[in-house]
């Protein structure tokens, strides 16, 4: 049976924009689920923090493994690292039938355990809530209007308090994993993205994206979970 593909967001951006994505991959006959972090839409104070997204995570992620399936991650930007901390103890070697066996990474953040999180320098802090500087220039740069502007509406504010703290797991120490780097990617430089990628090992694709590969080029991404699948 082909693994379930859980998709994990980053900041700012919500479940819907993995939806281009789904839709490619359920035509292939694969089951696709979308994780809602509960810190997007919501401001300080007595916000969600980096902790209640990871833990939300791992909720949607443990329900897919009780079910004895195997679930591909597929981590965009911050989703990075909150999904891969959300899957400690659920790969499959720990958890035998069903359990996480690959991740693939979109221009996402990758940590080691222990990082200490600084502030994100595209981010401005209004009031308590947090928001990406010139989101249509740094996420957007390659979508075409009018979807650009549909987009730019959709996203939500970050909370501003509670993100400065540690990363509790590095959970791509215990899969194999795809990172598919985005050349044209105004937020996440090229560079960086590949630096990041071999720190966890993954095995490098490319595009020509710009941060937002699931909405600007879906195909390619489809194709690199896909290719991601075949393999395990």
């Amino acid at each position: 049976m082909a693994p379930t593909i859980l998709f994990v967001p980053g900041f700012w951006e919500g479940p819907r924009v993995f939806t281009p994505v789904c839709d490619l991959l359920q035509a292939d006959g694969f089951k696709t689920e979308i994780c809602t972090l509960p810190s997007t839409g919501s401001t300080s104070p007595g916000n969600p923090a980096m902790t209640d997204d990871i833990a939300a995570v791992r909720d949607h992620l443990t329900s897919i493994v009780h079910r004895g399936e195997e679930v591909i991650l597929v981590l965009h930007s911050a989703g990075g690292f909150l999904g891969s901390a959300a899957m400690e103890g659920l790969s499959k070697s720990a958890v035998g039938q069903g359990g996480v066996v690959k991740i693939v990474f979109l221009a996402a953040a990758v940590f080691p355990e222990g990082h200490e999180h600084e502030d994100l320098p595209f981010a401005v802090v209004e009031g308590g809530a947090m928001y990406c500087v010139n989101p249509e220039v740094l996420l957007l740069n390659d979508i075409t209007e009018p979807e650009k502007t549909k987009w730019l509406a959709m996203l939500a504010p970050q909370p501003a308090d509670d993100w400065n703290g540690r990363v509790p797991y590095a959970g791509w120490r215990d899969v194999p994993s795809v990172y598919l780097v985005c050349e044209g990617d105004n937020a996440l430089p090229a560079d960086l993205q590949e630096q990041l990628a071999n720190l966890a090992g993954s095995q490098i694709e490319r595009c020509s994206a710009g941060h937002m590969p699931q909405l600007s080029q879906p195909s390619r991404v489809a194709e690199v979970i896909r290719a991601a699948a075949a393999i395990i």
